[in-house]
């Protein structure tokens, strides 16, 4: 046997329990299902970090985002070209690249977007493809995609849909963090991701290896679900919210504000007075539906997918599937995952099917995000670099998973070690620190902070000190590069402010 064609297919802010596999019920999977019955399915995969850019530069490099430098989804560094990344390190083992979809490895000007006008992307398409893809049909986010002339805006475009569409998510004042797609399900943004995927593997040439990266930019909002899909589910069956009356009197907890307002999540900016408690049980119901319903559309095109790779590629075919984060979807009563660091939203579904694999393996050892680069080379057949925080999974499983986990970004991070998890946050509040803590075996839904409680004093100080052991973890987590102390203002999405005070 040679080297095996690999599959890799990701979600974008896709909560795991959408899933039947991991306990959905509402049925809106039934392909990745298929695909869970006949693959390892972990039950307890974090990201290494809760928003994009970061998440997505760790799977390229499997290094952590205060290692690599690739922190914020406004801020920070690219993807650095001095790191070996997964087209590299493939295409030296004789590896066809293709990346369909999203990439979002540099920062997006978020100040420079205009909800009136699409700028020009040519800059981030070189430098995309600089980074060793031989092919790349580009649809760099759903926001993105209307802000940027990339592949997805180009072929808008010529259609006469651009302008319509950027005025649905941008401009309506009657878009509230969802909307019906305003045209035929097939120029959905993830549906024609699907499509260019499927196209490139029917072309492909089956007789050398291919690694071929297929980034669906759904279900992150703005939910932008066809009708169509959306009708598809049945609202009794999603599940109801996660939350408790009373769990935000507490003003120790960040997401108070989310809450009350003014917001700290993307879904606050959409509520009245910028506070997630006036949208009704009505909009909650609206919002879940749709969500699961472009979780249904690109269950289907997943569907697609790997009915033309078996048929194109064979046997010889490894597949994985995961998200680069997940989604409060209500739990809570949030929405969105600026600031979060909830399981909802640190937490997400993994599936890995092997060559030949055929029955189900369930794996309850914890694993990171990291480990999706150096198990992907491994499967190539290329050499790890040394300078890297991941190991495979089938050895970190055989190691007994990771001792503890680490999840970061901009001015937050968590860590969770046997159960217990201490959060510390920073974003989007000028500065002002919140410290949380979690008995996750007693509280799974974190209702309770248990900071600063005596009976928790040990562990919160053997949490503190594996964070403070961690080079340059705290100071690039919560530092600008001048020194400066930063935040990301969430609330009107105008990007990252700075504040002279706490500099060097």
């Amino acid at each position: 046997m040679g080297k095996p064609h690999i599959l890799l297919i990701t979600t974008d802010e896709q909560h795991m329990r959408t899933l039947s596999c991991y306990g959905a019920t509402a049925g809106c999977t039934p392909e990745l299902d298929a695909l869970a019955r006949r693959s390892e399915v972990y039950e307890n995969a974090y990201s290494v970090s809760p928003v994009c850019l970061p998440s997505r530069c760790a799977w390229m490099t499997g290094l952590y985002p205060h290692v690599s430098g690739s922190i914020s989804n406004a801020y920070g560094a690219s993807l650095s070209k001095e790191f070996p990344n997964l087209f590299t390190e493939l295409k030296k083992q004789g590896y066809r690249t293709a990346l369909h979809g999203k990439c979002h490895f540099i920062p997006v000007p978020y100040p420079a977007t205009r909800p009136d006008m699409t700028l020009e992307y040519e800059h981030f398409i070189a430098y995309y493809r600089s980074l060793g893809m031989d092919a790349l049909t580009l649809q760099d986010d759903k926001n993105n995609s209307l802000w940027y002339y990339d592949d997805y805006a180009k072929a808008l475009a010529k259609k006469d849909m651009l302008t319509t569409c950027r005025y649905e998510a941008h401009v309506n004042p009657e878009n509230h963090g969802y909307y019906d797609f305003p045209f035929e399900a097939e120029m959905h943004p993830d549906a024609w991701t699907g499509s260019r995927a499927i196209e490139d593997i029917e072309h492909c040439d089956s007789s050398r290896p291919n690694f071929i990266w297929v980034s669906f930019s759904g279900p992150h909002y703005p939910v932008d679900t066809p009708r169509s899909y959306t009708d598809r589910i049945d609202t009794a069956k999603m599940g109801g919210r996660i939350f408790r009356e009373d769990e935000w009197n507490d003003e120790s907890k960040y997401h108070y504000r989310g809450y009350h307002g003014p917001g700290t999540t993307e879904g606050s900016k959409k509520a009245k007075d910028g506070a997630q408690k006036n949208y009704s049980e009505e909009y909650w119901q609206s919002w879940r539906r749709r969500y699961f319903g472009n979780i249904a559309l690109i269950d289907e095109k997943i569907g697609e997918i790997l009915r033309a790779a078996r048929k194109k590629l064979g046997a010889d075919l490894m597949v994985v599937f995961t998200a680069d984060h997940g989604e409060m979807m209500g739990n809570h009563s949030l929405w969105g995952k600026g600031g979060c660091l909830f399981e909802d939203v640190l937490r997400v579904p993994l599936l890995v099917q092997r060559p030949g694999q055929t029955e189900e393996r369930r794996i309850s050892e914890m694993v990171s995000s990291l480990e999706l680069f150096p198990t992907l080379l491994a499967a190539g057949g290329a050499p790890l670099p040394e300078k890297r925080d991941g190991q495979p999974l089938d050895q970190m499983v055989q190691n007994g998973g990771r001792a503890y986990i680490i999840s970061e970004c901009d001015n937050r991070v968590a860590i969770v070690r046997d159960g217990i998890k201490l959060e510390i946050n920073r974003a989007g509040l000028k500065g002002k620190t919140f410290y949380e803590l979690y008995d996750l075996k007693e509280d799974p839904h974190e209702f309770v902070n248990l900071y600063g409680d005596s009976r928790y004093a040990d562990v919160q100080r053997e949490l503190y000190a594996i964070l403070e052991g961690e080079p340059y973890l705290m100071e690039t987590v919560f530092r600008a590069p001048d020194g400066g102390d930063y935040w990301l203002n969430f609330g009107d999405g105008a990007g990252f402010a700075q504040n002279g005070a706490g500099k060097k």
